[in-house]
């Protein structure tokens, strides 16, 4: 029989109790100073426990939970590089869900401070199940300073009706290691193998606030009367004492008897001895003991339902929340996401929670996230209707847009190609090829006319200008060179200042004259002024073959 089937089996036979070892052998129940007992057992049963260790497992297990592999800077899904997601992250074992593995999870570290999580595998060494096993049936060992860690667990024993204390009893003990049984421990100290969870570390505190719950259950148990003696002048038995106490106690005693009209004769009389809730401080004591429990497993006491008088604001109750996932749930997460990225084939595997879910119920902030992104460009609109479960809207959805510019996704490509143009229109006017630049930005194929439109201009004037025939009537064109217009900048002249030695504090110095001449600057313009002329040549549709310059003499 396989190892899931043996425990799988051992579950149906000892549903209540299957794991019976302790966690620590030989450890015994811890009696408070306030004389109740305090185990995970009777932790739970306290309505501020169950709270925190219901909120903690509940929120972090119904965060959605991916597998991924680093390449690099980039975060591949583990389902694009192996084609399917992990099976057992999805369904741990046919016994439970996702949901409830994680809870499982959870409340045994949150209860017992350790969690120990079976490892079923494949002929291949791939996991195929998980399951949560009873910290109290696994114990941890070595056989040497220098080997590695071995794990006892025991499966199918019963355990005492605490369900913490009795050692197994016919049960059967298997040996595994660590590649078969997966240990997360909460708080581990140094050289110990169990970790230390709040109820163990702070049994004290727990006692404390339990004594105050059952001091308040007893004190409306017995109809809100302190208790107290019945004086006797007389002498009386033994038997005579128990039999007075065990009558007054049936008749006045319990919230149905509230009110009720007592008799004592032969003298007797009624003394009360306790304290009454007001004297004891009931609801304060109860009040610390809510606190004082959130404050051990880290939850804000507004996530409790508990009030606090000037704490609950609504700036306040914020602040508590985003203190909450980052003081309390990340953590957690960490520990988890550590665990069982190891469980992956993939070294560069791991599994992640995403904590964005935490804003589900608030549409407000979600959509205003999903606003950001797509204006800073790091998602896009496929990306967020994927987030809200709605279908794609084609391959132009996986376009991410440029900041700044919320424009549709069709018209993405004119924006493109727009500023492709640009770049080619600098770099062709720089110098560049344009056949080569137009390759380089992305640019369709099309036809250059090989210079820009404004050196093409004056030649288009020029050729609608008039025309002359000559002798053997040709047509020429006559265009007017104007006269060449020289500029000269002005001349920068720089005068160093004088320096000027003082020997005695008080010295008068006049101001000296400096007269400085501008420079004459004569520009001849010694350009020959000669005619040109142009002929056109032209084609049978009277387009502009080419244009033939000559210069012509004085005498022409």
């Amino acid at each position: 029989m396989s190892l899931s089937k043996r425990f799988r089996a051992s579950s149906k036979e000892q549903r209540s109790s299957s794991w019976a070892e302790p966690l620590i052998p030989q450890r015994s129940g811890f009696m408070t100073p306030a004389g109740v007992e305090v185990s995970p057992d009777s932790a739970i049963r306290m309505s501020t426990v169950y709270a925190c260790v219901r909120l903690l497992g509940d929120t972090i297990s119904s965060l959605p939970v991916s597998a991924y592999v680093r390449r690099g800077r980039q975060r591949i899904s583990y389902a694009a590089t192996y084609g399917e997601f992990p099976a057992w992250l999805d369904r741990p074992n046919p016994d439970a869900s996702r949901l409830e593995f994680f809870e499982q999870v959870l409340s045994s570290l949150n209860l017992h401070g350790n969690a120990f999580v079976l490892t079923v595998r494949d002929d291949m060494g791939d996991v195929q199940e998980l399951y949560c096993l009873d910290p109290r049936a696994v114990r941890i060992g070595r056989q040497t300073p220098d080997s590695e860690l071995y794990y006892d667990v025991t499966v199918g024993g019963s355990t005492s009706a605490d369900g913490l204390q009795s050692a197994a009893t016919s049960g059967k003990t298997m040996r595994l290691s660590k590649k078969d049984l997966m240990h997360i421990p909460m708080f581990r100290q140094p050289g110990s193998f169990y970790g230390l969870g709040p109820i163990a570390a702070c049994r004290m505190s727990i006692g404390g606030a339990a004594a105050a719950e059952i001091y308040a259950a007893s004190y409306f148990g017995n109809a809100a009367n302190p208790g107290g003696v019945i004086e006797y002048t007389g002498d009386l038995t033994e038997e005579q004492a128990a039999d007075i106490a065990r009558d007054w106690n049936m008749s006045h005693t319990g919230p149905y008897r509230a009110g009720k009209i007592g008799i004592l004769s032969g003298g007797a009389t009624f003394r009360p001895l306790s304290l009454n809730a007001s004297d004891a401080q009931l609801l304060d004591s109860r009040r610390f003991g809510v606190e004082e429990i959130a404050r051990l497993f880290r939850v804000p006491v507004s996530l409790l339902g508990h009030p606090v008088a000037g704490a609950m604001s609504f700036a306040s109750v914020e602040a508590q929340n985003l203190s909450f996932v980052q003081h309390s749930l990340r953590p957690l997460l960490e520990r988890l996401e550590q665990a069982f990225s190891t469980l992956l084939p993939e070294v560069d595997g791991f599994v992640k929670f995403n904590l964005d879910a935490l804003l589900r119920g608030t549409t407000a902030d979600r959509y205003s996230a999903y606003t950001t992104g797509l204006r800073e460009g790091f998602l896009s609109l496929n990306d967020v209707r994927a987030s809200e479960d709605l279908a794609p809207v084609g391959s132009a959805g996986d376009q991410y847009r440029v900041p700044l510019q919320n424009i549709e996704v069709e018209d993405a490509k004119d924006v493109g190609l727009k500023l492709r143009s640009e770049i080619a229109g600098n770099l062709i006017a720089s110098g560049y090829d344009p056949d080569q630049v137009a390759k380089a930005v992305g640019l369709p194929e099309m036809t250059h006319v090989g210079i820009p439109m404004t050196q093409s201009a004056p030649a288009a004037r020029g050729a609608s200008g008039n025309e002359e025939r000559d002798s053997n009537g040709e047509a020429r064109m006559i265009v007017q060179v104007p006269e060449p217009t020289v500029n000269v900048a002005a001349p920068n002249v720089t005068i160093e200042p004088a320096m000027v030695m003082l020997e005695s504090p008080v010295v008068n110095v006049e101001a000296p004259n400096i007269n400085v001449e501008a420079p004459a600057i004569q520009v001849t313009n010694s350009i020959e002024r000669k005619r040109v002329r142009k002929t056109v040549i032209r084609d049978k549709d009277q387009r502009i073959e080419s244009v033939i310059e000559e210069f012509m003499e004085d005498d022409e």
